[in-house]
């Protein structure tokens, strides 16, 4: 969802395409004049045919006049850098900065690495922001009784009287600084008036790129293991998994589940990333234990006892489908 100014840019650009000949309704486009309701969000689902005529319509070429104001590009191909993550994280995928040019995500007055760099710096401009205002929020001064609250005025000790401002100011109970603080830090908007929405777009910095995420779409911790799959760094991937595996829940992880997305690895690969570990001697706490049915699960001595393990892993394999 995007915001009226963002909607406003959208509608200006859809405009602009059909004075070109374009034909928005093919496209799937529409104009807020023809949507059901007024202020209604129009649908977008060529949102990179729509980024790369952007940057055409920002220079009328017969008059040579400027359409639309360098801001406002990169306010419309920002919507669509997000929108296009919200997308990608609905499919379980991360999202390089460097799938931007050849998506047509990138505007015309901007290098590819100048843009990269633009949309991070915008996302965590906009997070120092929200910090900010949750910080003030829970910063805010707290008030407290003046006088007995609840005591009956006969049971009370005589009173020096107070001064009028100080009764008008004194509250019936004492706050909840964590309660009032807390609902006032949630009631902060997600961005500043003037921000596109991106309070769900995460940013994971690895060793030559950034990755982003919607948090609406994907969870944290897939990202991560996402992350750790696309940086392709086989032994932290596996250290870090089994550990948290064995820390959270807390069980054994199962050699087979790295057969899944987002790593994919075979059997073979599998077998030969445990051997690669445990020679390493580097991480002396993770084990390996067998279910009587074959079953291979790895797991961290730092939070599961190798008979708990053990016990875990029988279960999961054999025990459970008993009872199923």
């Amino acid at each position: 969802m995007v915001d009226e100014e963002a909607q406003r840019i959208r509608d200006e650009v859809i405009r602009a395409m059909a004075e070109q000949g374009e034909d928005v309704e093919a496209l799937g486009l529409d104009t807020s004049a023809d949507a059901e309701t007024e202020g209604a969000p129009v649908a977008m689902p060529a949102w990179e045919h729509v980024a790369e005529v952007a940057a055409e319509a920002g220079q009328d070429e017969a008059s040579g006049e400027t359409a639309m104001s360098d801001e406002e590009v990169e306010r419309l191909f920002l919507a669509a850098v997000f929108e296009d993550v919200r997308a990608h994280s609905g499919d379980g995928k991360l999202v390089q900065p460097a799938h931007w040019l050849d998506a047509g995500l990138v505007p015309a007055h901007f290098a590819a690495d100048d843009w990269e760099m633009f949309v991070y710096e915008y996302l965590e401009e906009r997070k120092g922001e929200r910090d900010e205002r949750v910080a003030a929020a829970s910063a805010a001064p707290v008030r407290t009784a003046t006088r007995a609250v609840g005591v009956p005025r006969m049971l009370r000790v005589e009173e020096e009287p107070e001064p009028e401002d100080a009764a008008a100011s004194e509250v019936t109970e004492p706050e909840d600084p964590e309660r009032d603080g807390g609902a006032r830090a949630n009631s902060a908007p997600d961005d500043a008036p003037d921000a596109l929405p991106c309070g769900d777009i995460v940013a994971l910095v690895g060793k030559h790129s950034y990755y982003l995420y919607s948090t609406e779409r994907m969870t944290d911790a897939y990202a991560r293991w996402a992350f750790l799959a696309s940086e392709d760094d086989r032994v932290l991937t596996f250290v870090e998994c089994v550990r948290d595996e064995s820390r959270k829940y807390p069980r054994p992880m199962e050699a087979s589940s790295l057969s899944n997305e987002p790593f994919s690895l075979s059997a073979d690969e599998i077998d030969e990333l445990w051997r690669t570990v445990r020679d390493s001697g580097a991480y002396p706490d993770l084990d390996t234990v067998t279910a009587s049915n074959g079953d291979v699960y790895y797991f961290s001595t730092e939070y599961l006892t190798p008979t708990y393990a053990a016990s875990l892993a029988e279960w999961n394999s054999v025990e459970r489908d008993m009872f199923l």
